[in-house]
């Protein structure tokens, strides 16, 4: 058995349906959450026999004691038939929680697990075969609120061609082995939720301040279980949420998404794109999180654009 070390990163946001989501670099917040990231030294590595013709076969480590309702496979073998709410991909493609394929643990090595599942017809994109996301299964899954997080793909056991794509998917280009280490989920039944306190200081409002709330993972990113954030002095907002690590929120005008904020990207050559959308924040072991989005140069309100230069993106 071969040892390595192994360094969780944190990864932007993902997929998911329902959710805004950002993949452009930005500039972080200051003072900045803390992502939670994880540092494990694996020991032990399975060897297990590549799949039949046709298919490929993910072998995972997953921190020990994060599974309680089993691990899936969330995603597409066609790039048009998307698994939807409490589906996961099956033999021939999305299935209910009861026909999926279901990880199974894999005996003597405790936190591996390994699915096998079967490649698409014919390559779409840039040869794509399978992408997706490898997630808990979840109660009532709108979102892919069990999405794997922190991820890393062990090339050196891996015998499948795979990428990440721009949406942040686990990308398979041929059949073989892919082993993956996987930091944590962004949400977990098997956790238990803790408060979390948040504070964020907002752009100045370019005309009459409007009510804000936050929205995430940690409500599942419905329109109707929003926190509202109360106001203080100095533009400095503060509400309390329930959720557990790795969950993902953002700020935005009550209601809808008419209303967020945005950075300025300095790298942007197309001055009509330069202001973006900041992407989601999240959550890690601190429970007290605190955001600074008050730059003027850096930071503002995307209706705000019509007051000032460059375009909205």
């Amino acid at each position: 058995m071969k040892k390595f070390f192994l360094a969780f990163m944190a990864v932007a946001t993902i997929a998911m349906v329902g959710c805004k989501k950002n993949n452009d670099p930005v500039p972080t917040p200051t003072p900045t959450p803390t992502p939670g990231t994880d540092t494990t030294v694996v020991d032990d590595i399975p060897e297990i026999d590549a799949p039949e013709a046709g298919y490929v076969t993910f072998v995972i480590n997953i921190p020990k004691g994060t599974e309680c309702n089993g691990i899936a496979f969330k995603g597409t073998v066609d790039g048009i038939a998307w698994t939807g709410a409490n589906q996961y991909l099956g033999e021939d493609g999305p299935a209910d929680v009861d026909n999926c394929i279901v990880f199974e643990e894999i005996e003597g090595f405790d936190g591996w697990f390994a699915a096998t599942y079967k490649l698409g017809a014919e390559p779409w994109g840039d040869g794509t075969l399978l992408a997706g996301k490898i997630c808990l299964i979840y109660t009532d899954d709108g979102s892919w609120e069990g999405q794997f997080v922190n991820w890393t793909v062990n090339e050196d056991y891996s015998t499948a061609d795979n990428g990440r794509d721009k949406d942040g998917n686990i990308a398979i280009f041929g059949e073989g082995l892919v082993y993956v280490t996987i930091g944590g989920w962004q949400g977990s039944e098997c956790a238990t939720p803790q408060d979390y306190n948040i504070t964020v200081i907002v752009p100045e409002f370019c005309d009459e301040p409007f009510d804000i709330e936050l929205i995430g993972s940690f409500c599942g990113w419905a329109d109707d279980k929003t926190v509202a954030l109360v106001a203080g002095e100095n533009n400095t907002y503060t509400a309390t949420i329930t959720a557990t690590e790795n969950a993902e929120w953002k700020v935005r005008g009550v209601g809808s998404w008419d209303k967020e904020i945005q950075y300025f990207d300095e790298e942007e050559e197309d001055p009509t794109k330069q202001w973006k959308g900041v992407p989601n924040n999240v959550l890690g072991k601190d429970l007290n999180v605190t955001v600074d989005y008050s730059d003027a140069e850096t930071y503002r309100w995307n209706v705000c654009a019509d007051e000032e230069e460059g375009g909205e993106e």
